[in-house]
């Protein structure tokens, strides 16, 4: 089988390096942007999820030493390199090494795997790591035989690596409930190792920081996640619908139609995976599934949370495919998964050349919305419109419009991050996001460590066409004077894509709260 081991680094390398050039050219997302806030300060949980993303950044920015695209996606490009080694070492353990290597085929042909989780800087990239470090050590622990000397320090390991996984994202905690459903249903005699138990005070001790962090903030994460989910409310058959289109995509519909074949298959009687790992990867998989999709009938959800649980079928996958080759295709990869990697790879290419060079403008079209619904925006235009701002300020300057050294402002957290990063980090321009705390989110404890406007000083507002809001009525009415806005705008290969709109906010006076979150009414 060293063919399949060759293949195997091969595809690694290969993807690594054709996502680095990727990383390298291509602008922060939203997301991206923001979360790289979470890297300025460690804290114990963030507004939005826990730690993880945050630790991930400060080392692959050495502190936020090196702080390009490239470098803040590194720690996502290495997590996703181990998340495909890990589940190939997944598919040998529960079948032979052929199965490994098309189960890495699948993860690279998924665009959740791959692009998702394996480019954009989201805590889903460090999540995968841990969940599947995480299914393989259940497999190991399930398929040792009784008194297996390993046994115990691989239990207390899975208790560290749920728990890391837990401090990736909440959805971790579906790794204890799949692995204790399988224990309760089909192993019971794990019900007397006390190393299952110390397993779980780990996992405890390890988010405990966490807990501790939302009871002294009011449980905010939570508040925040819970005003977003609602169950049992109106039936929403658009949210519904979505999500399983959006659970086809994401995964690759090439791939999922090779799942559902598998099920059938499975369903029909056809045996090409042990009794054994089908309850253990589908009891690790269904129920987050299950979950997303309820939720989904009531609320708008996106299709990257069940993520980590159709990953944990891609083996499953594998196996059927294997069963389908002979013996002697052994390090060799169907020309269905050729496809299934073609399909991501023709996906994303032109996507990324759709967000740099589109001449066409595919959302709203009018001054003050244009470009709202544009998609490829979020990745577009703020390193190009940083040095138009900064060359507006010096004219402002010189003309005596605005005060040397004015703040840069805006009221919601996209774009906030964008301005922060492309245009205040550049140019040293004082950076602060003024709103609601469900608005500004992470900014709530970023401005508290920042310079803060003081009475006489001015201030830039900067709007967006695509997601436009003007200075809100508590903020403008602490500035003795707010100018009618200046709008420069976007080109993308000719045409007018967004407008950007500075406000002049002159003499401040004071009343700010200094996290500058304002009441929301």
């Amino acid at each position: 089988m060293a063919m399949g081991n060759k293949l195997l680094r091969l595809l690694v390398v290969t993807t690594f390096i054709f996502k680095c050039i990727l990383a390298g050219i291509t602008e922060l997302n939203n997301d991206e942007a923001y979360y790289r806030l979470y890297a300025l300060k460690l804290q114990w949980n963030y507004f939005d999820h826990p730690p993880m993303i945050a630790v991930l950044l400060k080392l692959s920015t050495v502190d936020l030493l090196f702080q390009s695209e490239f470098f803040l996606r590194l720690g996502i490009l290495v997590c996703s390199a181990i998340s495909t080694w890990l589940v190939y070492c997944i598919g040998r353990r529960i079948s032979d090494e052929q199965t490994g290597l098309l189960a890495a085929f699948l993860f690279t042909a998924s665009p959740y795997c791959s692009v998702i989780a394996g480019l954009l800087v989201i805590p889903d990239g460090p999540q995968l790591v841990w969940w599947l470090w995480s299914v393989l050590l259940m497999v190991k622990i399930t398929g040792a035989r009784p008194g297996d000397r390993h046994t115990g320090p691989r239990l207390l390991l899975l208790g560290l690596t749920i728990g890391c996984c837990m401090l990736s994202k909440v959805h971790g905690v579906f790794l204890w409930v799949g692995f204790l459903l399988y224990i309760l249903l089909y192993q019971r005699r794990f019900l007397v190792n006390p190393f299952l138990y110390c397993a779980g005070v780990i996992t405890g001790l390890a988010v405990l920081p966490v807990v501790y962090w939302n009871i002294s903030h009011h449980f905010i994460t939570y508040q925040y996640h819970s005003n977003r989910v609602h169950l049992f409310g109106a039936l929403q058959a658009d949210s519904f619908l979505r999500e399983l289109v959006g659970e086809v995509i994401y995964n690759n519909p090439i791939s999922f139609v090779l799942l559902v074949l598998a099920l059938v298959a499975l369903i029909r009687r056809h045996i090409f995976l042990s009794l054994q790992w089908q309850r253990l990867l589908f009891l690790l998989a269904f129920p987050l599934i299950a979950v997303v999709i309820v939720i989904s009938l009531f609320n708008d959800t996106l299709p990257h949370w069940t993520g980590p649980a159709y990953t944990t079928l891609l083996p499953f996958t594998a196996a059927w495919l294997r069963s389908r080759q002979k013996i002697s295709d052994a390090g060799r990869v169907p020309r269905v998964l050729k496809w299934a990697v073609a399909f991501t790879a023709v996906l994303l290419v032109p996507a990324i050349m759709a967000i740099k060079w589109l001449p066409v403008n595919i959302g709203q079209k009018d001054p003050i919305h244009l470009g709202a619904q544009d998609p490829t925006l979020d990745m577009n235009g703020f390193k190009d419109m940083a040095p138009r701002i900064d060359s507006l300020y010096r004219g402002d300057v010189g003309e005596g419009v605005i005060g040397k050294d004015p703040f840069l402002l805006a009221d919601y957290w996209f774009p906030a991050a964008h301005i922060d990063y492309y245009i205040a980090r550049r140019y040293g321009f004082r950076f602060l996001a003024i709103g609601g705390g469900a608005a500004i989110h992470q900014y709530a404890w970023i401005n508290s460590d920042r310079p803060f406007l003081q009475p006489g000083d001015d201030a830039y507002f900067i709007g967006v066409s695509n997601y436009f809001n003007p200075p809100a009525a508590q903020l403008a009415e602490r500035f003795e004077a707010v100018l009618p806005p200046v709008v420069i705008t976007q080109y993308r290969g000719g045409v007018p894509v967004r407008n950007f709109f500075i406000y002049r906010m002159k003499r401040y006076k004071g009343g700010l709260p200094r996290n500058g979150v304002l009441e929301e009414k």
